[in-house]
């Protein structure tokens, strides 16, 4: 998601919906909004989670030796890490994943900046 906000004032003006943007994307996306040079532009971080699951390793053997029958049989386990999605590496994730869901319009709601004019949250 890339939200576009007033510097001034920190009230969210534009969105761009999705978690993966290509570069292009990224470089050029913006908001006309009066004086551009005002507007500021938030690209949302996201972290995929990874879980460590365990696999069978499985192997073809003859299972009845009369009809030479072969069958997959499981040997072991063995432990690989599962992608199981991807969530907001922000601390204001919860209202990110609630724009997202529909549970919540992001024009409710404003940026904060720090002392270097940087996003550290979103309020009401």
């Amino acid at each position: 998601m890339i939200i576009f906000y007033e510097k001034d004032t920190g009230k969210i003006i534009g969105k761009i919906d999705g978690r993966v943007h290509d570069k292009h994307v990224l470089d050029n996306a913006f908001i006309s909004h009066g004086d551009d040079t005002k507007i500021g532009k938030y690209v949302v971080p996201f972290k995929n989670i990874r879980k460590e699951i365990e696999k069978p390793i499985m192997e073809l053997r003859v299972v009845d030796k009369k009809t030479m029958r072969v069958d997959k049989v499981q040997i072991g386990t063995k432990k690989v890490s599962k992608s199981m999605g991807t969530v907001p590496d922000v601390p204001f994730s919860d209202i990110i994943l609630d724009v997202e869901n529909g549970k919540a319009r992001i024009f409710d709601y404003k940026v904060k900046l720090n002392s270097k004019k940087e996003v550290i949250n979103i309020e009401k």
